[in-house]
């Protein structure tokens, strides 16, 4: 077995509070750009973004996300709204991760743009593998509130499509079962 292929069925998702250590350097962000950006992009229409969220910048990010849960949620009490704040401070690195779609392009749906999307963030994924880092993609109806949309400046052709939190993490894993070769694997057979 390669070692990219061990890499590819050992990856787990690790929740943001197993997760220790400094928010990542540079280098270790270019690593994870660079990664993500070797991501199957038919057209070269480029629809994967990050946006890192540094640590001095995570107290105004746990604002918007109290925000979004007011929109989700009027009536919110504080500690709903605390708790929002919470998932913002959660975590040593915070990447957000964005698609900007051309709707209306004559070759790549937009399916296609989603799909490069998909396979830049599992490309980051397990380029975090390769660096010692383990990560947890977050996502969820809130990404689509107005506070996230306005806050990452998001035109109608650009979506938040999940945050992936990102550190060290020396403990056992949560092993979920998975779907082994025979459930997904099919064999085409015309009538």
């Amino acid at each position: 077995m390669t070692d990219i292929l061990g890499q590819i069925l050992s990856r787990r998702s690790v929740g943001p509070r197993h997760l220790t250590g400094p928010d990542l350097s540079p280098e270790e962000l270019a690593v994870l750009a660079s990664a993500a950006a070797a991501a199957p992009d038919h057209g070269g229409l480029y629809p994967l973004q990050l946006v890192h969220v540094p640590a001095h910048q995570r107290a105004a990010l746990a604002e918007v996300f109290a925000n979004a849960a007011l929109e989700a949620d009027p009536a919110a009490d504080a500690a709903t709204l605390q708790s929002a704040r919470d998932r913002a401070m959660a975590g040593p690195c915070l990447i957000a991760i964005l698609a900007s779609l051309t709707p209306d392009h004559p070759v790549v749906p937009v399916e296609e743009q989603w799909i490069s999307v998909g396979a830049g963030l599992q490309n980051l994924l397990l380029a975090a593998l390769s660096l010692d880092l383990h990560a947890k993609p977050l996502s969820g109806k809130r990404m689509r509130s107005r506070a996230l949309r306005d806050a990452f400046h998001l035109s109608a052709d650009k979506h938040l499509a999940a945050f992936v939190v990102l550190g060290r993490h020396n403990g056992p894993r949560t092993e979920r079962p998975r779907r082994n070769a025979s459930e997904i694997l099919q064999t085409w057979c015309p009538d």
